[in-house]
Parts: C-alpha cells; structure tokens; sequence
C-alpha cells in the first residue's frame, strides 16, 4: 500500500495538479495528459453504478451520479479519472451484454458504431483488486486538491452528451433489471 500511495502521489507531482482546483479544473489537467478532452454528464444512474466513462471519438464522457451530494459526485468523477490516468484497462463487457439485449437484431460493433462509441467503456467492479484499490488511493489524493461544487441543480445534458445519456439509458435499465433479478449479491460498482 506504501508503494502505491507513492507513485500515485508521484503521478499527482508530475501533473502539476493546483492546490486548489475545481472539478473542470482537474479534468482539464487529465485532458492534458491522456490527449484527449473529458466531459462531465450529471445524470441519474438508476443506482446500477455510481460513475462510468464512455469513450467516443470526441473524447472520454464521465458520467456520475446526479442524485447524491456534491462531495461524492467529486469523490465519483476523481475515480473515474483516476482509472484514465492509470491506464487501466476498461472493461466492455456490461455493454457488450446490455447491447446484445437492447438490439438484438444488430451486432453489438454495429450498435456502438451507431451510437459513436468505441468498446472502451469502464465500469470496474468492487474494491478486491489491485487496480480499484489504487484508483481509490489516488481519488482520495486528488480530493485533497478539488473544491467540491455546491449543491445546485444541473441541467439535463445536451448537444453529444445528451446523445450518449440517452443510448446509455436503455443498457442501464437492462443492467438494473439483471441486478435485481440477481439479488443483493449482484449489487453496483464503481
């Protein structure tokens, strides 16, 4: 664990994070350093997760939990960039099964082309592995740099990011369909 907070607090230097930043502020640091623009969607989740990312050809899209405290919308998005940072791996596979469901008459490449995204969507599961572990730690080390926003309501997404929002929705709702069927033991993730 000392080896971890290490190089996460490493990689903190090497982005030059400010003392203080906003929740933009961060996104535009990782922006810069995985080569690609971040965007934040506040939505509701419908409790299947609390926080995913979608990568498309406009960039990566962070989408989290619309419906609970500013602080742990923070807590929820440092994650998500944290996994970005890392490089970890993401993993396709809700997707790919939800897409299944969703269209079935179109293969699961043809739907995401459809709806521009590439198979790079992240939904990480539990907190038992290395790479959650060190996502948590270095989350927790960026907190110490982001000003959490106010509470205040956020407007519905628009323009891309209501486009992805709303193919997103019905592989949620399937996701949220097989969690319940599964019982307490199939319960979200980050």
């Amino acid at each position: 664990m000392g080896q971890m907070r290490r190089r996460c607090k490493q990689l903190i230097k090497e982005l030059q994070v400010p003392a203080s930043t906003d929740l933009r502020g961060i996104c535009d640091v990782v922006a810069a350093r995985v080569e690609r623009p971040v965007h934040l969607v506040p939505m509701s989740l419908g409790g299947v997760v609390s926080g995913m990312t979608a990568t498309t050809d406009d960039g990566y899209w962070v989408f989290y939990e619309l419906k609970t405290s500013p602080w742990h919308q923070t807590h929820i998005v440092l994650h998500e960039l944290s996994h970005l940072l890392l490089g970890h791996a993401q993993d396709p596979a809700v997707t790919e099964d939800a897409l299944r469901m969703w269209t079935p008459s179109v293969d699961v490449a043809t739907a995401m082309q459809r709806m521009g995204l590439t198979m790079g969507f992240a939904r990480h599961h539990g907190y038992d592995n290395l790479a959650e572990r060190e996502t948590e730690v270095l989350g927790t080390l960026l907190m110490e740099h982001v000003v959490p926003a106010t509470a205040e309501r956020e407007l519905p997404p628009t323009g891309p990011a209501a486009e992805v929002a709303a193919a997103l929705g019905p592989a949620l709702q399937h996701i949220r369909r097989q969690q319940e069927a599964a019982g307490p033991a199939g319960g979200p993730g980050v």
